[in-house]
């Protein structure tokens, strides 16, 4: 789970202080605020620790490789308006996470990364420390492209060698693990905490995959619904043939359809379907998804938008193994405001009950409104939910916490949060008067 958040100079923020985040996490605010950079430096970040190329410190993205996010060079991603910190300068990115092993874990773990301009527009690491549980390191730049590095129970630091320079923000070559000697082992543990953490992440854009009419199944569950929702349909199917072969032999439903039961299960309460059903089309590997309304069934392809971009959101929730940290984007696209209700409610319960972490970036009224009332039931503790409002200030983003009490309560109620609903009806019934009075006098 992650703990926290903050990033310095890192696009439109010049500094967000230290943002923590909760198993549920909601992040509210203005169009081209800044909301969507706090979760692409954590999509960065994932991207550069699971690449291939060593000689990337920060894999800015390539279109080409099917990467999470494609954010350009260092000067597209340096804030325009930086400011200089205690720790880090103007022209340098800062970006540090927080994590620990499970909803109670007691294993904290702390990614702080400074990065300056690099050759071609790449970026370089200026800094580094990781340290987990007495393990761990910091690393620095130092002349010539050689590093210094520091092993997190160590008194001195090394000399300087490019030979110490991190791989991919996270790791060293054997040539650096060998010179460490004794000290090789405490610096490489925590290596793969940090990749194992940034692996349980689940990323869900706010443009998923339009339904199709029918989907190519290989006869295996997807490891992966990716990043625009594209397989959640083949992990259904998957999921639907294994309670279908299930009924047909007259077993008890497998593991393996518990997906696809879940899913039902929620679109029923959302109001968008009676129920789902699989089948395959002759004998091909093509099957469709039909989705059943009083007993009639319809193709995905022909019933509503919002049933196929919320289905994605709905499988990346109920797919998500223990542990997992979900981040979605606007998760109520193209949905009525109950269904957005029944959203909040199959957040927080998924979340409760398999201990799976939400980042969730959204417009939704509804949302908020039904977390709310959530905190007020005592169904959701005011401990595991964290809400933010972003704005912008000028030429930088501000990062504006939600205090929510134990009665459901937000203070401060940021100004015009959802529109100034009191004053469009003091507008329409200004309007309503003058209109009576024009009436009146025309009589």
């Amino acid at each position: 789970m992650l703990t926290h958040l903050t990033l310095n100079n890192f696009k439109i923020w010049r500094a967000t202080g230290r943002m923590q985040l909760a198993p549920l996490t909601m992040v509210f605010g203005t169009n081209s605020s800044g909301k969507s950079s706090l979760i692409q430096s954590l999509l960065l970040l994932r991207q550069t620790v699971k690449g291939e190329d060593p000689n990337l410190d920060l894999n800015f993205g390539n279109p080409d490789s099917g990467d999470s996010v494609v954010l350009g060079q260092f000067a597209d991603v340096l804030c325009r308006h930086g400011v200089a910190t205690e720790t880090v300068k103007a022209k340098q990115i800062g970006i540090e996470f927080g994590w620990r092993a499970g909803a109670l874990g007691t294993e904290a773990g702390t990614f702080t990364a400074r990065y300056v301009q690099g050759r071609g527009g790449s970026a370089d690491l200026a800094y580094l420390r990781i340290g987990s549980a007495g393990r761990g390191f910091t690393a620095q730049l130092g002349r010539h492209g050689a590093y210094k590095l520091l092993p997190e129970s160590a008194r001195y630091w090394s000399k300087q060698s490019p030979a110490f320079k991190p791989v991919r923000s996270f790791s060293f070559s054997h040539a650096a693990v060998q010179t460490l000697g004794a000290e090789g082992d405490r610096v490489l543990s925590v290596g793969p905490l940090l990749l194992e953490e940034l692996a349980r992440v689940i990323y869900l854009g706010p443009v998923r995959r339009l339904a199709r009419r029918d989907y190519i199944w290989n006869g295996r569950t997807p490891g992966s619904i990716g990043d625009d929702g594209a397989r959640a349909v083949d992990a259904l199917i998957a999921s639907g043939v294994a309670k279908q072969d299930a009924t047909k032999r007259r077993l008890p439903p497998p593991a393996a359809a518990v997906l696809f039961n879940d899913t039902i299960h929620w679109l029923r309460r959302m109001g968008l379907a009676d129920d789902l059903q699989v089948r395959q089309l002759g004998r091909s590997a093509r099957y469709e998804l039909l989705v059943m309304n009083n007993g009639e069934p319809s193709n995905l392809k022909d019933v509503g938008v919002g049933v196929s971009q919320v289905l994605p959101v709905v499988v990346a929730a109920l797919f998500a193994e223990r542990g997992s940290i979900v981040i979605v984007e606007e998760p109520e696209s193209h949905l009525h405001p109950v269904a957005q209700t029944q959203l909040a409610e199959m957040l927080a319960s998924v979340s409760q009950d398999r201990g799976v972490q939400f980042i969730v970036e959204t417009h939704s009224e509804q949302l908020l409104r039904r977390m709310q009332t959530l905190v007020a039931r005592e169904t959701v503790k005011t401990n595991d939910l964290c809400m933010y409002f972003v704005e912008r200030e000028g030429n930088a983003a501000k990062l504006q916490w939600l205090e929510v009490d134990p009665f459901g309560t937000i203070r401060p109620w940021p100004e015009h949060f959802f529109g100034d609903s009191v004053g469009e009806a003091r507008e329409q019934a200004k309007a309503r008067a003058e209109r009576m009075r024009r009436a009146a006098n025309n009589a």
